[in-house]
């Protein structure tokens, strides 16, 4: 109601009006609403005028809601929104804008009254989604909030709302659409783990597929913010290494990449990154993994060669039926003991001793070599595997006596060996002529035994020593014994009877009064009783002659084996010099023993020639094959200088110098291996001869010191042997016409390319670096040539 005092103050004039007012209320607080509708009736009938003078007299009084009410009920909707807004009266004011369309400036009176729900409903209505979104906010609800936003365009803001209200998704995929791709990776990482505590510590296959998705949605979200760390922690997590891997691959960090290729079961994708790291190894070993799952058995061995997995690709060329690169592989993996075997079963015995040796298997090597041929390795083995009988009996048979006795006197008395070793050094005894030593070894091999046909041989020597130390009863009583073993046994007979009828010649002499007769002093050690030294070696065909004499294929009686026998010229014998300086020679050639170097086994005289006795060989001479091919391959070529070079190298470091390398002097065996022949002969030749002769002899391979006379040293043997292997590649000497001497003195070496332009510019180097004319720049060891000979390709 309006206050009294209200009433008394209002001006005369408007006293009709302010009593229509008062009366308006009074009327409606005592005849209801159905009276107060028909008041409005009547205010509706007024006319414009009255209505007009009416509004404006309650204006005027500052009646504003009354004249808003008379306003609204004269449906003047602007004009009972401004009165009721002047008169604070809220509602009416919304109810007003509301019939005028006014929505939005409805909804903004409802938010000033505290009406979130109205007002946002209003807001709603007017399409103000921004405003309803920010009115949904203040009541909370934060779904309805953020739908709003984001129908109003405002991303940004309809992202955060709906990260408060834990709904990440939409967030993030509102975050991605802004380009914000960290917010937006982070705020999927929240709803991964929304949906892990949903779904539990297991994923359902149903879930699976949503699972891999949100996970995927984050890291691409990751990787365009360019943190690629979280990125493949996620793809991680989820297992999805393929991707994982590809985005490393893509970033660079190969190793990385191989680990998630593997994982993901993509070996080949994982070995191209490896290969990418360096890592070749490892990237073959995982192609070949690859192959062999994909039964290609074929491609998977090269890749584990490839890795260095030398067994595994052993076996594998076994299944595949190729033993002998099944034993290479055993080989280059350093599986020597299983190598060995393997080559040995496949009679390659060389090989297999070779790596029976490396396996410290000396046993078995010495066996293998021994099958190969290779006697001086054979000595070696046994020696190194203490079977000092074998070791000796080896070194025995290549006369190589004193390394044999120092060997043997290591086995002592109840080792099984002990009566065989004496029997040997018995033997060996004798040969160098130390009787008494031999006696007591031979005394100790037959020791509590009986003559029997197992013992035979031994009872022999010790008579035969007897009867050489004048002991003749002794003698004839041990071959009476043989005699009622075998009768037929050796010479036993006609020595028994030479020792009789030397007995009765003895005895018509000592019954004469003057007859005095004492073997101790008529005969020394060493000598026989009117027997003749038997010829040791046995001429059975001339096999080669040349400036350093002829040479025999003979037979070795005593030790029984062929021999290569060279008669040395007969002018030696007029030499003391040149004879002292031969037998040092052939001392110092006899001490290298490897097997690129023909084995000197023995030097002496015999019927009235000077000869050395050397290891017999089955093959030809480099000089014959070049004579017959014109040529040598030039792999071949490298293959036998090769061997070359390790047999110098072998020598020089023991300083002993060839002085005559040149093609006759190399020996290809038929077991493919290099020989080289007549170490130190040269020299003692050139005593003999003076150096004219000599140089007219062979001055096609002579070094310029050499040539000039001058002091020399193991280069001479790198000069000789680059022009070898000029020699072999072009089928021609570098110096073929002309005198030969004054070229390797003054003339610098050709090229060998510029008559045999198909072998390859480095070997074309390497024989003209062999060939300089001053020893300094020249190969300073043979080892370095070889080491440059390996590089060399040949197609």
């Amino acid at each position: 109601m309006i206050p009294a005092q209200a009433v008394t103050s209002l001006p005369l004039i408007g006293l009709g009006a302010v009593a229509l007012v008062f009366l308006f209320f009074v009327y409606r607080s005592v005849r209801g609403v159905e009276d107060i509708k028909g008041w409005r009736e009547s205010i509706k009938n007024w006319s414009e005028k009255t209505a007009d003078r009416r509004l404006k007299q309650l204006v005027d009084q500052g009646h504003f809601r009354l004249a808003g009410e008379m306003a609204f009920t004269l449906e003047r909707w602007q004009e009972a929104a401004g009165y009721y807004l002047k008169g604070n009266h809220y509602l009416g004011a919304a109810q007003g804008l509301m019939k005028l369309g006014k929505v939005k400036g409805a909804a903004k009176i409802y938010q000033e009254l505290g009406e979130y729900q109205k007002s946002a409903q209003m807001f709603e209505r007017a399409g103000a989604a921004a405003s309803a979104g920010e009115i949904y906010y203040l009541l909370g609800k934060l779904k309805t909030s953020a739908e709003h936003f984001e129908e109003a365009g405002d991303k940004k803001r309809a992202a955060e709302v709906y990260l408060r209200a834990g709904f990440f998704r939409k967030a993030g995929r509102l975050y991605e659409e802004l380009g914000d791709f960290k917010n937006a990776g982070d705020v999927l990482v929240k709803a991964l783990e929304q949906a892990e505590a949903r779904l539990g510590a297991e994923i359902a296959v149903s879930e699976a597929s949503f699972y891999q998705e949100l996970i995927l949605a984050a890291a691409l979200n990751y990787k365009n913010a360019g943190a690629i760390d979280q990125t493949i922690e996620l793809l991680d997590r989820a297992h999805l290494y393929e991707r994982s891997a590809a985005i490393l691959e893509e970033s660079g960090k190969w190793k990385e990449a191989a680990e998630r290729y593997q994982s993901a079961g993509l070996k080949l994708k994982a070995a191209g990154c490896l290969e990418k790291t360096g890592d070749v190894s490892q990237a073959a070993r995982l192609r070949a993994e690859h192959h062999l799952r994909a039964g290609k058995k074929q491609e998977a061995v090269l890749e584990l060669e490839r890795a260095g997995e030398w067994k595994e690709a052993s076996q594998l060329y076994k299944e595949l039926g190729d033993d002998k690169k099944s034993a290479e592989a055993l080989e280059k993996g350093g599986e020597f003991q299983e190598a060995g075997q393997a080559f040995e079963n496949l009679g390659n015995y060389l090989k297999a001793a070779e790596n029976y040796e490396k396996a410290g298997n000396f046993a078995k090597a010495a066996r293998c070599y021994d099958q190969a041929g290779e006697s001086s390795k054979v000595s070696e083995m046994y020696e190194q595997a203490r079977d000092f009988y074998n070791a000796g009996f080896i070194f025995y048979q290549r006369g190589l006596l004193d390394r044999a006795i120092r060997l043997l006197q290591q086995v002592e008395r109840g080792q099984p060996d002990f009566r065989k070793t004496c029997s040997l050094l018995g033997k060996i005894f004798q040969e160098k002529g130390m009787l008494s030593l031999a006696k007591e070894k031979l005394k100790l091999a037959v020791e509590n035994q009986e003559v029997s046909r197992p013992s035979l041989e031994d009872f022999y020597q010790l008579a035969s020593l007897s009867e050489r130390l004048g002991e003749t009863d002794s003698a004839m009583s041990v071959y009476e014994k043989i005699l009622l073993v075998d009768i037929d046994y050796q010479d036993v007979r006609a020595r028994l009877e030479h020792l009789k009828q030397t007995r009765t010649v003895v005895d018509s002499r000592s019954s004469g009064p003057s007859a005095t007769f004492d073997q101790t002093q008529t005969l020394g050690e060493g000598q026989s009783l009117g027997v003749e030294k038997p010829v040791r070696y046995e001429i059975i065909e001339e096999i080669g002659r040349g400036g350093m004499g002829i040479v025999y294929r003979a037979r070795d009686t005593i030790l029984d084996r062929v021999v290569a026998y060279k008669v040395l010229p007969a002018n030696l014998k007029e030499h003391p010099a040149a004879l002292r300086n031969f037998f040092r020679e052939a001392k110092s050639a006899a001490r290298l023993n490897h097997s690129n170097i023909v084995t000197v086994y023995d030097a002496g005289e015999e019927g009235g020639n000077f000869y050395i006795a050397m290891e017999f060989l089955e093959g030809e001479t480099v000089k014959q094959i070049l004579n017959r091919d014109q040529k040598v391959p030039a792999k071949a070529a490298l293959l036998i200088v090769g061997q070359v070079c390790r047999a110098l190298d072998y020598a020089h470091e023991r300083k002993v110098v060839h002085r005559d390398i040149k093609s006759s002097n190399i020996m290809w065996t038929r077991d493919k291996q290099t020989k080289l022949m007549d170490f130190g002969l040269a020299k003692v030749l050139e005593e003999v001869k003076g150096y004219q002769t000599l140089a007219s002899g062979t001055p096609y391979y002579m070094s310029p010191e050499q040539a000039l006379g001058k002091e020399i040293d193991h280069r001479t043997d790198i000069y000789s042997l680059g022009v070898t292997l000029f020699e072999m590649v072009t089928g021609q000497l570098p110096f073929k016409s002309g005198d030969a001497v004054y070229h390797h003195i003054h003339t610098p070496p050709p090229e060998a390319k510029t008559i045999a332009p198909e072998i390859d510019s480095s070997l074309n180097e390497i024989i003209l670096r062999s060939m300089q004319k001053d020893p300094r720049d020249r190969y300073q060891s043979a080892r370095d040539l070889l080491e440059d000979l390996k590089k060399v390709r040949i197609e």
